[in-house]
């Protein structure tokens, strides 16, 4: 049977902003096996990153998380351990690729040492045996030359060479959940798959959990097993890859698919856009938050908030797309 590593309960966050509180997630729930991948989209400003660091517990001081959120990794609820324990599980149990690498890794110190330091932290290894491991991560990774790119600082590497350097930081310790925060948006395409399909090998190799955030529809179709489709700080849709891209059921998601550019258009074709602007989540819709974007929406949509509904295949939505007609 699946193992379920990862079990999402209405998790929701919020920051206290002058203009009021600003609900980013609102109410998240779902759950990932081990050895699948869940890749999240939508919109910029749809609460994908501020999930996936509501799940690490990486949140500002600003941030409130709200009552009767629940987030098991392994059976363990994260929400009740200390930030020291935290500290203990990030890197160990779950690790994160943030979007970009040169933020994310120390400039003054050598790719080599930042990787030792994991391996000496979390797994008591000396100096010597964390150096040798060290390289051989470099390797496992795909970047050449490892023994000697391990005396090197971030900038003297490229920009997917410094994205490898911060893979083999987070599989260091062989984590059972990954999370991949648009990992590939500041690289050239041909890097960006080479990232991508390094990421699928390792989600395979170590038989790890992965959610891969992006906001590319393309990517998702061909590296993930499940999506969930977030609008306003909530998943409006959540199906397996295949049956989400068969038969779109929310009206947002179809807009989305919609959004991609085809090699079939003719040249010089005009980009299909999605009509109006996100919500303003301090003063959020009272109904459905897509409402005012939505070619469906009727009286109703602008009054009740629609509660994402069905098993296999989930949407929220009170006028949703028929299966058959709109297949993507």
């Amino acid at each position: 049977m699946a193992q379920i590593i990862l079990d999402v309960r209405n998790q929701r966050t919020a920051f206290a902003t002058s203009r009021g509180m600003l609900q980013a997630v609102d109410g998240v729930s779902f759950t990932l096996e081990r050895g699948k991948t869940l890749g999240v989209v939508g919109e910029s400003g749809s609460g994908k990153s501020v999930l996936s660091r509501s799940l690490l517990r990486l949140l500002p001081q600003s941030a409130i998380t709200g009552p009767g959120s629940e987030v098991y990794l392994g059976g363990t609820d994260l929400t009740t351990l200390s930030e020291t324990q935290l500290r203990a599980m990030r890197g160990t149990e779950m690790a994160i690729v943030f979007q970009d690498p040169m933020t994310s890794l120390n400039p003054t110190l050598t790719i080599g040492v930042q990787i030792m330091e994991v391996l000496r932290v979390h797994l008591g290894m000396g100096k010597a045996e964390a150096r040798k491991r060290a390289v051989e991560l470099l390797k496992q990774v795909g970047l050449p030359q490892a023994d000697v790119r391990v005396d090197q600082h971030p900038h003297q590497l490229s920009g997917g060479m410094r994205q490898r350097v911060a893979i083999a930081i987070a599989i260091a310790c062989e984590p059972k959940l990954l999370i991949a925060d648009e990992p590939t948006t500041a690289l050239d395409v041909t890097v960006q798959a080479d990232i991508l399909d390094l990421l699928q090998r390792m989600v395979r190799e170590k038989n790890m959990a992965m959610i891969l955030i992006t906001h590319d529809m393309g990517v998702v179709a061909g590296r993930c097993d499940d999506v969930a489709v977030m609008y306003a700080g909530r998943i409006v849709e959540k199906a397996p890859v295949r049956d989400l891209f068969r038969g779109t059921r929310h009206p947002y998601t179809a807009a989305l698919l919609a959004s991609i550019p085809r090699i079939t258009d003719d040249a010089h074709h005009r980009l299909d856009a999605i009509e109006g602007r996100p919500p303003d989540l301090i003063n959020a819709p009272h109904g459905c938050a897509f409402a005012p974007r939505c070619p469906l929406a009727d009286a109703h949509c602008h009054e009740a908030k629609p509660a994402l509904e069905g098993q296999t295949h989930a949407f929220a939505c009170f006028k949703p797309l028929d299966a058959t007609e709109n297949a993507a």
